[in-house]
């Protein structure tokens, strides 16, 4: 007989239709386990003897487990289970993350912000309304923000909003910011108020930064800031817009990336919303043939620079520096008998956004599409509502069956079962069919891209694996899901 105590750093938490989870607060994440098993873990409260003999031999190997995690530990005399332990459920669908934008307006003149925050299309919440925001997101167990804008560091109640997310327990995962008031006074700011989130800043190409940005000396500002996270232990990820301009620099950039510390770069294309629509930039977009033939001469100079950084070329290639092996979101393998349980996108299921206007859809980049209308808003509905059973919860849900369902081009595509669907955010941007097809994994298909990514990417990372043999028995990273 032995008397366990749940560590510190862990919670009990239930949310609808998952009602045994044990949160962890240093991840900020949930584990969740099955009623059995859980059973175990409320008994450890410092208080009650559990003995091994009652238990089945899932429960026994169940409590191992836990004791090899350093989840519970043997009780002390004096310890307790503190009251912000105990059991505690929430009425509404678990979600990792919020990405929450405080404000709709920027201190650049982005020439492709979808979100048109320039002119601050999507407003400002007052420190009110997001103090109401919070408010709700702790009520409903979300626990953990991404921070972004338009430019989240722009607001003069920074210090006051930081503040009341910290009453409520909530964390902050990352700030997605374009650098330029990233201070020592901020970072200090930050550690002194408990947080310590990743930063994820834009650099659209060595020389082509200040051109995409609308505002001179952009670039250097985003380099000493990356300097300046490096300085601190902070980590940091970069994002980068492909254009006809800055495609020549993609090597060079990495590279140049990656000797500040920069733990992964993203590659993104043009979206034809907000800024990016105006017609005098069309010619600045990369067609789908030519993107694509950029990432298959690119892929094997990568390889050659050893992988400096982790590297995510929209859906086509994925790859983390030491994995045994690369991947390719795109193809995301679904046979038929499980069409029903698998979501065409994984991403959404953990996740959602919060828009300055209030407004509650899946992603960010679906923010300014004209199927937005369809989305609920905080200022009308609580967000309890809509994150129970509600229309928008089902599109959360997106499963394959619902796309092949839902558009006739999935239905009969003998591709549909390597791509899922595809990216709702792509879908909406061509067209106002949520479960239409996306044209971008329709093309990357059709035009047996996968095969000339593989053709490329394969001989590249042998020769890069032959210089680092011990990479090969790594477990893999780079299947994991990337939003693209």
């Amino acid at each position: 007989m032995s008397r366990y105590i749940l560590n510190r750093q862990f919670r009990l938490r239930g949310w609808h239709g998952l009602p045994y989870g044990i949160y962890d607060m240093k991840k900020n994440a949930a584990l969740f386990v099955d009623q059995s098993c859980y059973e175990v873990i409320m008994k450890c409260d410092a208080e009650q003897e559990i003995d091994p003999d009652s238990l089945s031999e899932r429960q026994r190997e169940f409590l191992e487990e836990m004791k090899k995690g350093n989840i519970i530990s043997k009780a002390g005399p004096y310890d307790f289970l503190g009251i912000e332990q105990a059991y505690a459920a929430y009425p509404t669908r678990y979600r990792e993350e919020v990405h929450w934008s405080i404000t709709g307006a920027c201190n650049m003149k982005c020439r492709h912000c979808f979100m048109s925050a320039p002119e601050a299309k999507h407003g400002e919440p007052s420190l009110e309304e997001l103090r109401k925001i919070a408010d709700q997101l702790a009520a409903c167990g979300y626990f953990n923000v991404s921070l972004t804008g338009g430019e989240p560091l722009i607001r003069k109640d920074l210090p006051e909003f930081l503040d009341l997310l910290k009453e409520r327990g909530i964390n902050i995962s990352t700030i997605f910011s374009n650098g330029w008031l990233i201070r020592d006074s901020l970072l200090d700011m930050l550690e002194e108020k408990g947080f310590h989130p990743s930063f994820q800043l834009s650099f659209d190409g060595i020389g082509w930064h200040d051109f995409l940005r609308g505002v001179p000396g952009a670039e250097a500002h985003t380099v000493r800031a990356l300097e300046l996270l490096e300085k601190r232990g902070v980590p940091v990820t970069v994002s980068m817009c492909l254009h006809r301009k800055n495609v020549h620099v993609i090597r060079d950039s990495v590279n140049f990336l990656a000797k500040l510390g920069v733990q992964s770069v993203k590659f993104s294309q043009m979206m034809e919303l907000g800024a990016w629509a105006d017609p005098d930039l069309a010619l600045l977009k990369l067609t789908e043939e030519e993107r694509h033939s950029v990432y298959e001469a690119y892929i094997p100079e990568y390889f050659e620079d050893d992988a400096p950084t982790a590297l995510i070329l929209g859906g086509a290639f994925v790859y983390f520096p030491g994995a045994p092996d690369y991947a390719m979101n795109f193809v995301r393998h679904c046979s038929k008998e499980k069409e029903d349980k698998t979501l065409t996108c994984a991403v959404l299921g953990k996740m959602f956004y919060i828009g300055a206007d209030g407004m509650v859809a899946p992603c960010q980049g679906m923010a300014d599409c004209e199927f937005a209308k369809n989305f609920p808003s905080l200022k009308d509905t609580p967000l309890k509502e809509i994150l129970t059973d509600s229309e928008y919860v089902k599109l959360s849900y997106t499963t394959v069956k619902d796309v092949r369902e839902g558009n006739e081009d999935c239905r009969v595509c003998p591709y549909t079962d390597r791509c899922t669907g595809g990216c709702r955010n792509s879908v909406l941007i061509s067209g106002n069919n949520y479960y239409g097809p996306d044209p971008e994994a329709c093309f990357f298909f059709r035009n047996g891209w996968d095969k000339r990514i593989e053709e490329a990417a394969r001989p590249a990372l042998e020769a890069y694996l032959n210089r680092h043999p011990e990479y090969r028995e790594k477990k893999p990273e780079a299947g994991k899901n990337v939003c693209l």
